[in-house]
């Protein structure tokens, strides 16, 4: 068996977008990402280095892809870790190739002096979790998929707060630059922050495949709150659901408390229940109770859990 790893480079987006879905396709709700899609995460993202990442073949055919992303921002804030990747055809797995990649990627990490790995699985159980716990990961923190498929609550916006709504398809420049705005605000002190960047929303909005709405939380002339949530419209087509995603809330801080954010909520909630949408999909940091208790005071309820792990490194 002739194994060869090398560095990735633009001609071999249809490779790795081939390793991406054949490896992730066992998740649940998983839909097949398009070329377009892992090129926006990868040679059109500024942190992506392919000189982290390496794609694997085994007898000349594509068998794995994996590596590590360091986020500048959050070195430059003093932030000193990095994402680990490894993804591996089913065909493939149980040949060592896992195991030289996540080597690969960590080995990677240190020669940029990078002090931590970290690793985001789906659930709590499979290769991956086995993976990076023979690696010497440690389980450092969970996140909840909350599904809602209950009865609307409608909930008034609080006195002086309005929404304004734009179809993100149809938003301009200059709005998708507001909503990134705010939600770096908004999202400053959460736990696994990095700033988000007008030039990536502006791209997924120019590539996307699901019906997607943004909201705006005016008080006056100021914005307040953002919503984003968006119709699963490929994956409704090929699994003849009818799911939806909350993808972004955020309530800048000193207006929290205020029953904006359950607005929001509320609010997003029945414009996908009214598209003809029967379940909604959010997914949230295990630790924030006041989430918690908000999501389930609207009829969400615990559906799955993912666990975040972390190594340090010499």
């Amino acid at each position: 068996m002739s194994v060869v790893y090398r560095h990735p480079t633009k001609a071999d987006l249809n490779l790795i977008t081939e390793v991406l879905n054949d490896s992730r396709r066992e998740l649940p709700l998983h839909l097949d990402q398009t070329v377009q899609e892992v090129a926006l995460r990868t040679f059109e993202n500024s942190d992506y280095n392919p000189e982290g990442y390496f794609i694997v073949f085994v007898d000349g055919d594509i068998a794995g892809y994996g590596g590590a992303l360091i986020q500048k921002a959050r070195t430059q804030a003093g932030i000193i870790e990095g994402w680990v990747s490894v993804e591996v055809i089913p065909e493939y797995r149980g040949k060592g190739i896992e195991q030289q990649l996540m080597q690969l990627a960590l080995n990677y990490l240190s020669s940029q002096k990078i002090k931590k790995a970290k690793k985001w699985c789906t659930g709590t159980k499979g290769w991956w979790h086995d993976l990076v716990l023979e690696f010497g990961f440690v389980d450092i923190r969970h996140e909840y998929l909350m599904m809602w498929n209950d009865k609307i609550i409608e909930n008034n916006s609080p006195k002086g707060i309005h929404f304004i709504h734009i179809l993100f398809k149809e938003s301009s420049d200059e709005e998708v630059a507001h909503f990134v705005d705010v939600f770096n605000d908004a999202f400053l002190e959460h736990y696994n922050f990095s700033p988000a960047t007008v030039d990536r929303y502006n791209r997924l909005r120019d590539i996307g495949r699901n019906v997607s709405r943004i909201t705006f939380a005016k008080n006056g002339q100021q914005t307040v709150g953002v919503l984003m949530c968006a119709e699963d419209t490929e994956y409704n087509k090929e699994n003849n659901t009818k799911i939806g995603w909350i993808e972004v809330l955020g309530v800048i801080k000193e207006y929290r408390r205020r029953g904006i954010g359950r607005a929001l909520l509320s609010d997003g909630v029945s414009w996908l229940h009214h598209r003809g949408l029967t379940t909604v999909y959010l997914e949230m940091d295990a630790e924030n109770c006041s989430a918690l208790t908000l999501y389930t005071s609207l009829g969400f309820t615990i559906q799955g859990e993912n666990i975040i792990y972390e190594k340090e490194l010499g």
